[in-house]
């Protein structure tokens, strides 16, 4: 097995320095996927079909700018970096985070409230998040190295989807419930906008790539829609976020209509927050060993087996659902460390071929692609939901219809696990063609530099 190239090590400090900025874009997204519908139609009465139709334009219409603040990104030329000034506006994004949790009475308004605030935050967050994706190609350029970085990322990630499905549930219990929302809120203002800070002060960039030639948004798009194994993982990844987001933003109505325990949520995303945290260790090796797709792909297929593995249950089988979440946990993981790991490696097939670096473009469009995917989990859940005879502020659901609501949590999440599994099969880089691809980028940097040194003695 190549060991790797010991000048692209990270040391630990920048290695945790960056990934825990993950924690607080993590501890957000889980919050809304999982809880903000729960939080629009159950606690305030908004339709889960308006409210799923609120994703639904918020995400689109800021998917269709990811790919210019993309480009934005690549272009931008600060004295502090072309990546880390964007990290500030993690402040307004926590801001329009924290009002989007303290709405107020409305009787009329709340559609636009959770539109419009929805809206605010993901356009902040973009820019955040765009340069922060954007800059981990360019801490290191080694194969391996960067799937140690993708594993201290996401497990920072972790701990803040943990932090975001939990949170709720603690702040109902130690403060009067009408206000665990209100302060998970704030809660998650001061993480997200802290770990940006955290990171902009203290994290430095190459100053080489921002010297390169710079795309314009047409030729960055063109270039990006031609690099194969960019589409090939933006679509494996596109699926797998809608598989995600099914059961998740469904894991709630699940415990209070299904098994009649609104507390069995929060017991099981401990339970499957356990089982991620213990799978770390093994989605690395396994990765390193054995490739970043054949990883991927056994991530998947176990994710679809868990899946269905739901409907072999009854709601009486406490302990079984408990270990499934567990392993459901553990599967989850191997999807992101191989995922993240791989979004830095199609930049230098691009390299090669173009002679630009566009971390920022390929950060835009796999963030419009993710968005996109959310938007439409959530645009059909809604109807779904109300299809099958769900009614905001129901006490109790038909049993017919709460088979219905375990159906759509189980089967329809294990068909597009499966689908993004055969979209990956076909993904074309391996370590041995990433380091003769490196190689061959090395030996051209070294040609131009020499060109332009004889040039330079004429």
């Amino acid at each position: 097995m190549d060991i790797g190239d010991s000048n692209e090590k990270i040391g630990l400090r920048p290695l945790l320095i960056y990934a825990q900025g993950q924690s607080g874009l993590n501890l957000c997204a889980t919050l809304s996927a999982m809880h903000l519908l729960y939080f629009y139609s159950d606690r305030r009465g908004l339709s889960p079909a308006l409210a799923g139709l609120a994703f639904f334009i918020a995400l689109v219409l800021d998917a269709l700018t990811d790919p210019l603040v993309g480009n934005i990104s690549d272009s931008a030329r600060f004295k502090s970096g072309r990546r880390r000034p964007f990290f500030l506006t993690a402040v307004p994004m926590g801001i329009c985070y924290y009002l989007l949790l303290s709405p107020p009475a409305l009787t009329r308004g709340l559609f636009a409230w959770f539109l419009v605030f929805y809206f605010l935050q993901l356009t902040s967050r973009k820019f955040y998040e765009t340069a922060y994706g954007a800059l981990m190609p360019e801490l290191t350029l080694d194969y391996d190295e960067r799937t140690r970085l993708s594993t201290y990322r996401q497990l920072c990630g972790t701990a803040g989807d943990i932090s975001g499905a939990l949170l709720p549930f603690a702040a109902a219990w130690i403060f009067a419930k009408g206000l665990d929302f209100q302060i998970t809120g704030g809660i998650c203002a001061v993480v997200v906008a802290g770990g940006a800070l955290f990171a902009f002060f203290n994290l430095r960039e190459r100053p080489g790539f921002a010297e390169r030639e710079r795309f314009n948004l047409r030729e960055s798009m063109k270039s990006a829609l031609a690099n194969r194994p960019f589409i090939i993982l933006m679509v494996a990844t596109t699926l797998a976020i809608m598989a995600i987001n099914i059961p998740t933003v469904l894991i709630r109505f699940l415990a209070k209509y299904w098994v009649h325990d609104e507390n069995a949520a929060a017991r099981w995303l401990i339970a499957y927050f356990a089982g991620s945290m213990i799978s770390y260790p093994f989605w690395f090796r396994i990765t390193v060993r054995f490739e970043k797709k054949p990883a991927y792909v056994v991530a998947m297929v176990s994710n679809a087996m868990c899946s269905l593995m739901f409907m072999l249950l009854t709601p009486r089988n406490t302990v079984m659902m408990l270990m499934l979440m567990a392993f459901s946990g553990f599967s989850a993981i191997g999807i992101w460390v191989t995922q993240m790991s791989a979004a830095a490696d199609v930049i230098e097939w691009d390299e090669e071929r173009t002679g630009r670096r566009q971390e920022g473009a390929y950060g835009g469009l796999t963030s419009m692609a993710i968005k996109i995917a959310t938007a439409m989990a959530m645009v059909m859940v809604g109807p779904v939901m109300g299809w099958i005879g769900y009614r905001p502020g129901m006490t109790e659901l038909p049993r017919a219809a709460a088979e219905n609501l375990r159906t759509l949590f189980a089967v329809a999440p294990a068909a597009i696990y499966l689908l993004s599994a055969i979209a990956f099969a076909r993904y074309p880089i391996t370590r041995q063609s990433h380091r003769a691809m490196r190689e061959r980028l090395a030996a051209r940097g070294a040609a131009d530099e020499e060109e332009r040194a004889r040039k330079s003695i004429a």
